[in-house]
């Protein structure tokens, strides 16, 4: 019991700023949108995307390493050995992304963006800062989380959406450029990357040289190789054959919708699954480092379960709120970015378990195994795309996104059950599908018949509360999850003790352990 209040206590602290950072971060999007239309948006779009993915290349493995072996280091007591770690982390990044910085420089002057011609030197001076800082701000924030210390990298998240949402509001009413909302995303890299260095150093975490243990040496070598060719490969399937081929094929107004569906995506998988993806992998490297591979069976079935209940819930509320949510925040210019959304955030939710199985297998060393699910998957992305994009523009840009993601799923579930035998609980993962396949039944049936323009907010409240009430009816939830849930609203006060009461009352619907 202990374990899971602490697990669902970072869960909660990650959740709670990946609140305040969606909530901002759609607002944000908004107001840059609707400031710069379709077309420059696409601009923009392209340019932050094209720095986020720099970010990871320059990044690579370092970060998801030091997670698993700072929290390896963790789980046997070998506090020295975690200071040497995080020293050799910080300075390989450092090295690694100045190096893409250069590579990209040179690229950008010997053959620039189209829309960057007339600004070159300044597009390529934000670039290389906001690459530089957020690029830092990543790994210092997995320096943290290999503590399982997730304050440092939420309060500044925090902190950069609410710095975000007061200059993209001047810059909103006075009516900003492409450029100058570009600037402000390098200025928030810059804040993030100082917000979170103080706070590690307030926590006590130290890095220093130190020599590494023969036994840890290889495995670390190891690791750092094939988790460097996994992160630069899903540079490759994390929408890049998308975004490439819209801007060679179509315009950059479908580019600006593709990106509006990502990134409200990418909104609600964080505002529903970020926290419990943020502590599941060092919580899995530390299980790990205490008892090997078959200690993380329970763990992965578990894991899995809880991530297809808030998957359906991203489905559920795709299908229900897409096309009134894209009018209330965008108007019409932006209709084209409708079944962009629906289809990626229905694809999102039944994609998103792939986390239990990617924590799995990097927890448990297994990342030659991940390799040959991201080259497989890239592979059959690039044929989707070459195929679809050029002749069905944004629609065979969803097609291909979503039916390359499904197969990455399943090939990673299955080298994942394999490393852990794991049992996997289907029949309960039946039951909540069926949930949330009546509960969207029955919420897009309100959201047709309410005769009011915010009649999506009206559908989706009753998703929620349909979707919850009918997974506790069909008996898809353990005792020991009621008993979790009672714990923690028993410390909330009065309120909290009364609800505590009627969550255990419902452990007469926990299914058969």
């Amino acid at each position: 019991m202990k374990h899971r209040i602490a697990l669902l206590r970072n869960v909660a602290l990650v959740a709670l700023a990946g609140y305040v950072e969606a909530a901002v971060g759609l607002i944000v999007g908004v107001l840059i949108a609707r400031t710069l239309g379709p077309a420059d948006y696409g601009h923009y779009a392209f340019a932050v995307w094209l720095c986020g993915m720099l970010v990871m290349a320059g990044n690579n493995a370092l970060p998801t390493s030091s997670i698993k072996f700072l929290a390896e280091a963790r789980g046997t007591e070998r506090d020295d050995l975690a200071a040497a770690l995080a020293h050799r982390f910080a300075r390989w990044q450092l090295a690694s992304s100045s190096v893409v910085i250069v590579i990209f420089v040179v690229a950008m002057l010997l053959r620039p963006l189209s829309e960057w011609r007339e600004s070159l030197p300044l597009m390529l001076g934000i670039s290389a800062v906001a690459i530089w800082a957020r690029a830092g701000f990543w790994m210092r924030g997995a320096l943290g989380k290999g503590f399982e210390l997730f304050m440092p990298e939420n309060v500044a998240l925090a902190s950069t959406a609410v710095l975000s949402l007061v200059l993209v509001s001047v810059l909103a009413w006075r009516h900003g450029s492409v450029e100058q909302f570009f600037a402000v995303y390098a200025l928030l890299g810059l804040f993030a990357n100082l917000i979170v260095r103080v706070m590690l150093r307030r926590y006590g975490v130290h890095s220093a040289p130190g020599p590494l243990p023969d036994d840890v040496k290889p495995r670390l070598r190891r690791h750092l190789i094939l988790t460097g060719i996994v992160m630069l490969l899903t540079v490759g399937t994390n929408r890049a054959v998308e975004m490439t081929l819209l801007k060679i094929h179509v315009n950059s107004e479908t580019v600006g919708y593709f990106a509006i569906a990502a990134a409200l995506t990418k909104g609600a998988v964080d505002l529903l699954a970020g926290g419990m993806s943020a502590v599941l992998l060092p919580a899995m490297a530390r299980r790990y480092g205490q008892g090997g591979a078959g200690s993380l069976a329970s763990m992965f079935a578990e894991s899995t379960r809880l991530y297809w209940f808030l998957g359906l819930a991203i489905a559920g509320l795709g299908f229900t709120v897409s096309g009134g949510l894209v009018h209330l925040l965008y108007g019409p210019r932006y209709d084209g970015a409708i079944p962009a959304l629906m289809w990626n955030l229905i694809i999102a939710g039944m994609v998103v378990v792939n986390g239990a199985a990617a924590a799995v297998l990097t927890a448990s060393d297994r990342q030659a195994d991940r390799i040959r699910v991201i080259v497989c998957t890239f592979a059959v992305n690039v044929a989707l795309g070459l195929y679809l994009i050029p002749r069905h523009g944004l629609y065979g840009a969803i097609a291909s996104y979503g039916l390359s993601q499904l197969f990455e799923t399943g090939l990673a579930w299955w080298y994942a059950g394999r490393r852990t035998q794991v049992r996997l609980a289907w029949a309960t993962m039946a039951r909540l599908a069926l949930a949330a396949a009546l509960a969207t039944g029955l919420s897009h049936a309100v959201a047709q018949v309410l005769p009011v323009k915010l009649a999506f907010l009206g559908g989706a409240t009753v998703f929620l509360f349909s979707y919850a009430t009918l997974s506790v009816l069909l008996r898809t939830w353990r005792a020991a999850d009621f008993e979790t849930m009672a714990n923690v609203m028993s410390r909330l006060g009065r309120v909290g003790g009364n609800l505590s009461g009627r969550l255990m009352a419902l452990q007469r619907f926990a299914m058969a352990d």
